[in-house]
Parts: C-alpha cells; sequence; structure tokens
C-alpha cells in the first residue's frame, strides 16, 4: 500500500515512475488534452482542385472485382504478373500507354487499401476505376456506361428519420475538411469526351427489343450497403442526383485526391438499385463489366495517341 501511494503522489507531481521490466518510465497523461474535439461543417463539401504530384508514366486501372477486369487484361500486350505486399497484379502495354491493372475487392475499405498501396508505389500518371453500378437513375438502362464527371460518398454523414442523411465536411488526416463531393480530372473527361465519339458499344441482345447502350457523362456515388430501402433511394437521388451507385469508387477518388493523382471512375449500369438486387445482379453485371471494360480501353487509346 505504501508503494501505490507514493507512486500517486508521483505521478500527479508529473515525474516519471519506474515501472516494470527494466525500469522503463511512464508519464503521467496531461489533465487536460491539448487537441479539442473536431468541429463539423454542415452541407456537402466539393474537393478544390489540386495540382498533380509528379509522375511516372503509367495508367492504373482498378476494378473491384476479376469480372470487372478480365477484359481490360486480355487487351494488355507483352503482359508480366506481379504482386505487391502480397496483392496480384498485371502490367503490360495498352495503346502504348503502361497500363497496370489490379483486383481491389468489393467495398469502400478495400479499395482504400489497395488504390493507397498502387498508388503510392506505382505513382502512375492517372487511375481508372472500371466496372459495374446499379442504376439510382431510371433512365439509365442496363450496359449504359456512366463516366464520372463527378464522384460521391452517399453514406458519411448522420443518418436521420425516414433514411435522410444529414451530410458533412468532417475532419480529414491534415486537419482539413474532408470533401464528400470530387469532380473527374478535367483532361481525363476530356479525354473520355473524345473517346465517347468514336466508341462502339456491343449490342444488348440479352434484351428484347435489342438496344446499343449509350456512354455519356454522369454522376456516380458510393456506400457500403449492396441493397438499399426505398427511402434511403428518395434521399440520395434528391440530395446527390446520382446515374449509378457502387461501393468503391468514393473512396478511390478521395484517395487520389489526397494523393493528388488524377482519376476517373467508368461504370456500366447492372441492375436497378434496390434492397435485394442478388439475383439482377448476376444476370446483369457481366455485360455491363464488359460495355464498362470496353470504354476504358477506348478511353486509354484517346490517351496513348
Amino acid at each position: 500500500m505504501k508503494m501505490h501511494l507514493a507512486s500517486s503522489n508521483l505521478e500527479s507531481s508529473g515525474k516519471s515512475v519506474p515501472r516494470g521490466r527494466g525500469n522503463s518510465p511512464q508519464r503521467t497523461p496531461p489533465a487536460v488534452l491539448r487537441h479539442s474535439p473536431p468541429t463539423v461543417s454542415a452541407g456537402i463539401p466539393t474537393a478544390s482542385r489540386r495540382a498533380p504530384r509528379p509522375s511516372r508514366d503509367a495508367t492504373l486501372v482498378l476494378g473491384a472485382i476479376p469480372q470487372e477486369t478480365d477484359l481490360v487484361n486480355w487487351a494488355l500486350s507483352g503482359k508480366r504478373r506481379g504482386t505487391l505486399g502480397g496483392f496480384p497484379y498485371v502490367r503490360g502495354m495498352l495503346a502504348g500507354r503502361p497500363t497496370i491493372v489490379a483486383v481491389t475487392g468489393i467495398g469502400k475499405t478495400n479499395a482504400s487499401l489497395i488504390s493507397t498501396l498502387f498508388v503510392g508505389h506505382f505513382r502512375p500518371r492517372q487511375v481508372i476505376m472500371t466496372g459495374t453500378a446499379s442504376r439510382i437513375n431510371p433512365g439509365v438502362r442496363n450496359g449504359d456506361v456512366i463516366v464520372g464527371e463527378v464522384t460521391c460518398n452517399h453514406d458519411f454523414g448522420s443518418l436521420g428519420r425516414n433514411y435522410a442523411m444529414e451530410y458533412f465536411g468532417a475532419e480529414g488526416p491534415l486537419g482539413d475538411s474532408s470533401p464528400i463531393v470530387y469532380p473527374g480530372d478535367a483532361r481525363l473527361l476530356a479525354a473520355a469526351k473524345r473517346a465517347i465519339r468514336h466508341h462502339v458499344p456491343e449490342v444488348a441482345r440479352h434484351h428484347s427489343p435489342p438496344y446499343t447502350p449509350g456512354v455519356r457523362l454522369g454522376r456516380i456515388t458510393s456506400g457500403d450497403q449492396f441493397g438499399i430501402t426505398p427511402g434511403r433511394i428518395r434521399d440520395i437521388r434528391r440530395r446527390l442526383r446520382p446515374d449509378l451507385m457502387e461501393m468503391e469508387s468514393g473512396s478511390v477518388a478521395q484517395v487520389c485526391w489526397y494523393l493528388r493523382t488524377p482519376f476517373i471512375c467508368v461504370r456500366g449500369g447492372s441492375n436497378r438499385t434496390q434492397d435485394r438486387p442478388d439475383n439482377d445482379y448476376r444476370k446483369l453485371s457481366p455485360f455491363a463489366a464488359r460495355q464498362a471494360a470496353l470504354f476504358t480501353v477506348s478511353l486509354i487509346g484517346e490517351l496513348g495517341r
């Protein structure tokens, strides 16, 4: 008991106290924290334009699952396989451009992990996210491709009554206010517009009547829900006006913004946005993934001109 009281007196005086093996000193935490709790800014903050950092001459293509990247891998010449931190990738040439292709896994955490690792190591000139997304805009058809003029996160904030989200900018890793909306890179969007003029999609023959999907610029939103309730859908449409919804590109856009790497998202519409999309997703996503990958190849071809 005497030792305990002595130790307590020493700790309250702020002096180091020998403790444990080797008598390593331990200090008493300060009574008042140096930093105050973070503040939040109500609203939907949009990322500012940032100058890209110095890069190497390579394009990084990411997809959440192999279905979304297989066709891009097929288009590569001089393919070489490798791993980075245990995560596989394929590299080669596409339309004269050095290209690296990797799979992130599903969800925002997996996407953040792989994009941070690969962007930090390879320092690519640009990042393209390709794949599928649900059609939250009723005017988008299966296989229609949306190029992300805007990419955003729809699940960051406080969820209120009737599934309405209160969005806000919260403290980021630099003590800043992290954005929710990330505009696509202006040069990549310009290249996408040029690629749209000569790109030829495949015909959707599995629909009756068949049709040729379109490619256009639009808005893409991300969140970690695969199925989503009608009330939540209505709120997202009202607040963010997206064309497509998926589970990765918002976080990849955020990583690229902080690492000052130009980013653009290319997504093909699969199932409609709904609370139980499983069967529709399995039926419609292969065609959507092909159309997004085909346009990604066309876009890289435009970058190689």
